[in-house]
């Protein structure tokens, strides 16, 4: 995992980063204010991160390795996007809902990154606690997986990301 990427990792996955933002909301009884999704894709023989996160706020961010300069390509978005917002509003109540059904670490343990090809972990993130479950993208994609709702709000997310950065003026891309 290169730095930028697990430094955009890291932002999303603590907490902390939301405590002076005003109308912060706590989802559920895991008092939930962060959810996503992070796949691993092989690029040859290295295997490479793609991570999309949404918080209670209605912020979402999509972030991935590549092979730029930087090793980090990515988008941000959500406000003024309905689309966009709906579906990761429902990854993030998805996310509140299957906390419960995750491994528990504390908020201040760093999230364990999958090595393996065609993994997802699914995450929620609370001010104690990150809830984590890995899948096999394969059994993800079954819709009798109790985590594939999640797992599909998360695809939307990513397509719609992308049709964001389609419809925007070459000028105003990254």
């Amino acid at each position: 995992m290169n730095k930028a990427y697990e430094n955009m990792r890291a932002f999303w996955l603590d907490a902390k980063n939301l405590e002076t933002r005003k109308g912060i909301l706590e989802i559920g009884p895991d008092k939930i204010v962060a959810a996503g999704v992070e796949m691993t894709l092989a690029d040859g023989e290295i295997i490479k991160h793609l991570l999309v996160a949404t918080n209670s706020l209605g912020d979402s961010s999509l972030y991935f390795e590549n092979n730029s300069k930087s090793g980090l390509g990515g988008m941000i978005g959500g406000h003024g996007n309905e689309p966009l917002q709906q579906a990761a509003a429902h990854m993030l109540a998805y996310g509140s809902k299957l906390a419960s059904h995750m491994t528990q670490i504390p908020a201040s343990q760093t999230l364990p990154a999958s090595l393996k090809e065609g993994q997802v972990c699914l995450f929620a993130v609370s001010k104690q606690y990150i809830f984590y479950k890995e899948v096999p993208e394969q059994e993800l994609r079954n819709p009798e997986n109790p985590f594939y709702p999640m797992f599909a709000y998360s695809q939307q997310v990513i397509g719609l990301f992308k049709k964001q950065e389609t419809q925007q003026p070459p000028s105003a891309r990254a």
